[in-house]
């Protein structure tokens, strides 16, 4: 008890001490850095650094201005409302926009332009859905989400919902329904995504489109720095980040209850904490766990930042003069495309193979002028060293293509670039076949490293750390909720 009383009286005197020397280091200034700050804060933690590797604040939180307002090349939505804390903390002083997915239909078309039966698609559409649904409530799956899918879906086909449906296009349908969950899941196969892993994720039920209209996903970071609802209540904790910090290794002790952990830059300069909050990408761990800690990182956490999955999607925005997708007034959600054997050899031949991976082209709430490609599976670090002129030339080629007609040209493009981008490699984690079978999960990547006194020196946080939201934003919040708890509750 002594010990600890005179801890918190050294604490405190070190609030004044110079950076060179402070006792918690976060890394990271994305949701979980910035919530693990905020809970610190709130607990009169304040002697806090966040090393930021980047020139700007928010990780995968990228809000950029575009057309009339601002979008989020990041994340984009806010997915679900109860027990959603993102939705939770905002929603009675913000007020939500929907992208109506799970209310209209898509417009299906085929990418040779011919008309397809909008209403045998939408039956198939209808059943495949269901399908995905029960998926998320079985309570012992097996195998593969695409497994499991396959043989519900091949009892499915004998229902006089579907028989009558010509087969040809009840495979372009499979192969759409699996772009649409490969690039909602970022994986490059649903055979890679376990329906265990799946299973064993919570769910925050209700509107999973919602959206942060023209202000963007950044907004959020005013309800976390207390900025909203109440200004008088803001934390500063944007004067605790430093840019351009890029942290190259990080020194750690567990027999020496004495010994800070020292943290290296890139540029040269270091750092020294009582404790070190680790924040980044699932991606830059399985790179770079190797060359970042010293001494390696236990067997276990090692086991499953290489096991658990990791993968990418991509974005790209067009602003067009007027929205020619709208037809005398109809609402209009999105094109998904049915790729012929004989387009898809047209792609290949012609450097377009990555279009193949468009899950679709959809509106974008309250922007009547823009339209967002949305991207998932292989062939995205392709994607990404492509021109922005040449990812604008190959969109425009298959709309054209597709829709069977010249089209007015976009003034303005913007496009994302997650998986070149060294200091995050890729978007967000999911429960992978690989992760089930060494038995691993968010738990064992999240499991902090403690000293010899069971101080916390080292603790990870970040989507991929979080056992009930994984690879979601609300996940990334509670993790760093979670990761300064565990600090803050030592010191009780």
């Amino acid at each position: 008890m002594w010990c600890r009383l005179a801890f918190i009286l050294t604490f405190l005197q070190l609030s004044t001490a110079s950076d060179m020397d402070n006792p918690i280091i976060i890394i990271g200034s994305g949701l979980s850095g910035f919530a693990a700050a905020r809970r610190l804060m709130d607990n009169d933690i304040n002697n806090i650094v966040i090393l930021e590797a980047e020139n700007r604040i928010g990780g995968r939180i990228n809000s950029v201005r575009f057309s009339d307002g601002i979008i989020d090349l990041g994340a984009q939505w806010v997915h679900g409302q109860k027990n959603n804390l993102i939705y939770e903390m905002t929603r009675n002083n913000f007020d939500f926009g929907t992208t109506p997915f799970e209310e209209m239909y898509s417009t299906f078309v085929l990418t040779n332009g011919t008309k397809t039966d909008q209403k045998d698609i939408r039956k198939i559409v209808d059943v495949a859905y269901k399908i995905i649904d029960d998926i998320d409530d079985l309570e012992d799956p097996q195998g593969s989400i695409g497994e499991t899918f396959n043989k519900k879906f091949d009892k499915a086909l004998k229902s006089s919902k579907l028989k009558n449906i010509e087969p040809s296009v009840i495979e372009l349908m499979k192969e759409n329904i699996e772009r649409n969950y490969n690039g909602y899941t970022a994986s490059n196969s649903w055979y890679d995504l376990s329906a265990k892993k799946n299973s064993e994720e919570g769910k925050a039920s209700g509107n999973q489109y919602l959206t942060w209209k023209k202000q963007g996903f950044k907004t959020f970071f005013n309800f976390l720095t207390k900025k909203a609802p109440n200004p008088a209540q803001y934390l500063n904790i944007e004067s605790k980040v430093q840019l351009n910090k890029k942290v190259t290794n990080i020194k750690y002790n567990t027999k020496d209850e004495t010994s800070n952990v020292a943290v290296t830059c890139s540029d040269g300069s270091s750092y020294s904490a009582k404790h070190v909050i680790f924040t980044p990408s699932l991606g830059v761990l399985k790179k770079y766990h190797e060359s970042l800690f010293s001494p390696a990182l236990p067997q276990q956490k090692i086991l499953a930042i290489k096991n658990y999955g990791f993968g990418t999607v991509g974005k790209v925005f067009l602003e067009f003069e007027h929205p020619f997708w709208l037809e005398q007034g109809k609402p209009f959600l999105a094109y998904e495309f049915l790729w012929l054997e004989q387009d898809k050899k047209e792609a290949k031949s012609t450097n377009r193979e990555w279009m193949i991976n468009i899950t679709g082209i959809y509106v974008v709430d309250q922007f009547p002028n823009l339209l967002e490609v949305f991207l998932g599976g292989s062939n995205l670090n392709e994607f990404e060293t492509f021109s922005d002129s040449k990812i604008t030339e190959d969109c425009m080629w298959l709309l054209e293509k597709s829709l069977s007609k010249s089209l007015p040209k976009p003034k303005a493009m913007t496009r994302t670039k997650w998986l070149t981008n060294d200091n995050f490699l890729g978007a967000y984690s999911y429960g992978s076949m690989d992760a089930e079978k060494a038995n691993i999960g968010p738990k064992d990547i999240a499991e902090s490293i403690l000293n010899a006194d069971e101080s916390p020196i080292l603790l990870f946080a970040g989507e991929a750390t979080d056992e009930k939201y994984p690879s979601m934003a609300h996940g990334a919040v509670r993790s760093g909720f979670r990761a300064a708890d565990e600090i803050v509750k030592f010191y009780e």
